[in-house]
């Protein structure tokens, strides 16, 4: 503490808070050095000994929640199984496409919807399909993840499952699989709730990998490859990736990129990079027309927190295919046209595999087609979810 007298001079006073030094603990020439005392606390025998039995219960106990835990998971698994079972395995959704400007103009209304039956008057003919959800025209891109969410939950319990968006060109599929940035796609909305659910679950720690590809005029391609050596002049062979089938039916693909994704933000940075580089082209009806089917692959690994619990590995496929389309409609001439043309033949080959999936067939045709061969061990094992928007060949008569 400082105190100055009237012939301003100061004068130091020791303080009640300053720490007391004695003359011992001073050399000459040097400051003072304080002391430090340190207490040790000698807890009793008996003490020690109901402090390890409260460890010990608290151990027990954190070990009986875990497995209720793991036991409640279980039952939800089957509870959701049974749901997806009764829903069914192949589920077809139809999303309808607002109506465009020169649309409105006209007087009559070429679509009608419930919720499960589509009538659609063309030609002086109509006809109606049904199917197992119906969105309508002011539906939000979050009420069409909702019907999307159950199967994110199946893919994280060890299933493969794969969402498709299906439908002629023009019809919005990208617009509903990959969204704006003010209106999430399926995509984007897709990867946010696998880290969320991820990070609740207490039973399991997760991790993800990411992978892009296309199929263009049947060979396929890395979006992700870190240097795009694949260019229009250069034959398609150079960058064409070689699919392999194990004795199990697990699919490989044979230099696909891979990379590790640790959080969404990553995840979608990942995502719109490989999504740029996906062949579109100008058509008659959509003025950035995709060219290709474009598979967006999110392996899942799973492990329980058991010594004894086994690790999972599980596919989440999320499609965006090339939308099919009738010659005249889309004018399409030259390298436009032959890309129409395996778009088409792909698509008739996957609707080949569905119905014959649907209708429990021996022979199922995946070879028919690089699409459905990519796809061979997600299709038939478990779930595939499609979306259908405006109008679509898949489609279930009454």
């Amino acid at each position: 503490m400082l105190l100055s007298n009237g012939e301003d001079q100061t004068q130091l006073l020791p303080s009640e808070t300053e720490t007391q030094v004695s003359n011992s603990d001073s050399v000459e020439g040097l400051l003072p050095v304080s002391k430090v005392y340190t207490d040790v606390v000698v807890v009793p025998e008996q003490q020690n000994n109901e402090i390890q039995h409260l460890i010990s219960n608290l151990q027990r106990e954190v070990e009986e929640l875990r497995l209720k835990q793991r036991v409640v998971d279980g039952k939800r698994r089957q509870a959701l199984s049974k749901i997806l079972d009764i829903k069914g395995s192949i589920r077809v959704f139809c999303r309808i496409r607002p109506n465009l400007s020169k649309e409105k103009r006209r007087n009559y209304e070429p679509v009608s919807a419930e919720s499960e039956r589509v009538r659609v008057k063309f030609g002086g003919t109509r006809k109606e399909f049904a199917f197992d959800k119906v969105f309508h025209q002011d539906t939000t891109q979050e009420s069409v993840f909702v019907e999307v969410e159950p199967i994110l939950r199946s893919a994280m319990d060890g299933h493969n499952v794969c969402v498709f968006a299906y439908g002629q060109t023009g019809t919005c599929k990208t617009f509903t699989m990959d969204g704006t940035n003010e209106q999430l796609g399926i995509i984007p909305r897709a990867i946010e709730e696998l880290f969320r659910q991820a990070s609740m679950d207490a039973s399991s720690s997760f991790t993800f990998s990411m992978s892009m590809l296309e199929v263009y005029m049947g060979h396929v391609r890395d979006l992700l490859s870190p240097r795009q050596s694949c260019r229009t002049h250069e034959p398609l062979t150079k960058c064409n990736l070689n699919i392999q089938t194990d004795p199990k039916g697990l699919v490989e693909i044979e230099g696909l990129s891979e990379v590790q994704i640790s959080e969404s933000a990553k995840a979608k940075w990942w995502y719109n990079k490989g999504k740029r580089f996906r062949s579109t082209s100008w058509t008659n009806v959509n003025q950035a027309s995709s060219r290709s089917h474009c598979l967006t692959r999110i392996n899942i690994f799973r492990r329980g927190d058991s010594s004894e619990a086994k690790s999972k590995t599980s596919k989440l496929w999320m499609v965006d295919l090339g939308g099919s389309g009738r010659l005249l409609k889309t004018g399409a001439r030259g390298l436009t046209l032959d890309e129409g043309c395996a778009i088409n033949l792909s698509l008739s080959a996957l609707a080949d595999v569905l119905a014959a999936l649907k209708r429990k067939r021996c022979h199922v045709p995946y070879r028919n087609s690089k699409l459905t061969q990519l796809l061979r061990d997600s299709l038939g094992m478990i779930l595939l979810s499609s979306l259908n928007c405006k109008y679509s060949q898949l489609l279930r008569r009454k």
